[in-house]
């Protein structure tokens, strides 16, 4: 997704991983809901980009659940599922009204 052999950006940019946004861009972010699995691949980077957030005053929020990488679509976690999919919609219709 980076452009292959063209290379046409690097993981460094932060368009490309906003981690790497500097405090000035991330003020402008819009609001940030991340949800993840307390034991997934991706919780490091959750808990960096929130921490990224904080430092620059932007609000993030971030809810870790007992369940695997992208579990709202496949079955067997039903009730992180549908507290996940709760949250989501109140985090909606509170930014998009």
């Amino acid at each position: 997704y980076l452009g292959g052999r063209r290379k046409i950006t690097s993981a460094a940019d932060p368009l490309v991983s906003p981690v790497n946004a500097d405090s000035e861009l991330v003020r402008l972010f819009p609001p940030i809901l991340m949800h993840v699995g307390s034991n997934e691949i991706t919780t490091p980077d959750v808990k960096e980009m929130a921490g990224v957030c904080e430092r620059a005053g932007r609000s993030a929020e971030v809810e870790f659940y007992h369940a695997p990488h992208i579990f709202q679509v496949g079955p067997g976690f039903p009730e992180s599922t549908r507290d996940s999919l709760k949250r989501i919609d109140a985090f909606l219709q509170m930014y998009w009204r």
